[in-house]
């Protein structure tokens, strides 16, 4: 079963870098996240009507769990209007599973070997690395608010596996999670676009139905994964998603790779390598 929850979380990091590379269409990033989580959102509500009520004793952990995902994403969208998607994206999601390493060292909750702790951190610094550091020298701001968008990534990661690895109730909080994140980020859209976001819906619903599609099959599948393999284990191989949307931006868009990114690359793969021979 753990290889299974192996593989399937790096089908998840695939499913990952796609959703992000489908969400790339002619329109303001928060109006195109807001458009693909609004079909996550109605996703789920549509299976909720089939679904046991959330049990009383979860709302406060997903109401957390809401406001991590909500400071993500404003805090992804600050990082790319700071600097480029390039530099501040591999340092947000490169950092993230390296602040859930460092809080399950802490208190504890699942005990991590010297391989599986030496995995992640060559896997997350490979992913780090793939971030064009000489164009962030005098850009301290890009790097600050990608490691806080990292923070918040960690968040809701350690508060979204706790629930589903101890808590239960797996299928029915994933489904709230899905149906509120999705209502909330498209309220915040609406107040600072307007009428905009329904000409985004308009426009782009297709390739946000498809984006949002791999969004909530790759989460769903990293929140599955965490209930039989650590969280920080899972955090670090979901995170080769950046390595996935490299390789895609090579196969599909024609880009050439730098020595710098063919190390990073390599860092990442040893990595991986560690983590599933631990």
């Amino acid at each position: 079963m753990e290889n299974i929850a192996f593989i399937l979380v790096l089908l998840a990091a695939l499913m990952h870098a796609s959703w992000n590379a489908l969400v790339k269409i002619n329109t303001a990033p928060l109006l195109a996240i807001s458009v693909m989580f609004g079909f996550i959102s109605l996703s789920g509500a549509l299976v909720l009507p089939w679904l046991p009520s959330l049990p009383l004793p979860l709302w406060p952990w997903l109401a957390l769990s809401l406001l991590a995902h909500l400071g993500y994403k404003i805090y992804l969208l600050r990082a790319f209007r700071l600097g480029d998607f390039s530099q501040a994206y591999p340092i947000a999601r490169g950092s993230g599973p390296v602040w859930v390493l460092l809080f399950s060292l802490i208190i504890g909750s699942q005990p991590l070997g010297v391989g599986h702790v030496s995995g992640i951190l060559i896997t997350t610094a490979g992913i780090i690395a793939l971030s064009p550091w000489k164009k962030l020298h005098g850009h301290s701001s890009v790097v600050i608010a990608a490691l806080i968008t990292g923070l918040w990534i960690a968040s809701y990661t350690v508060i979204d596996g706790y629930v589903v690895s101890t808590l239960g109730s797996f299928v029915v909080y994933v489904a709230w999670l899905f149906v509120l994140d999705g209502l909330i980020i498209n309220l915040y859209a609406l107040k600072v676009h307007g009428p905009e976001l329904f000409v985004a819906y308009n426009k782009h619903w297709r390739l946000a139905a498809v984006g949002g599609a791999f969004s909530l099959t790759a989460y769903t599948l990293s929140l599955w994964a965490m209930t039989i393999l650590p969280v920080a284990l899972v955090a670090a191989l979901r995170e080769t998603s950046v390595l996935a949307a490299v390789l895609l931006a090579v196969v599909w868009m024609g880009e050439s790779l730098n020595l710098r990114q063919y190390l990073a690359a390599t860092a990442i793969c040893c990595g991986l390598v560690i983590l599933k021979l631990t």
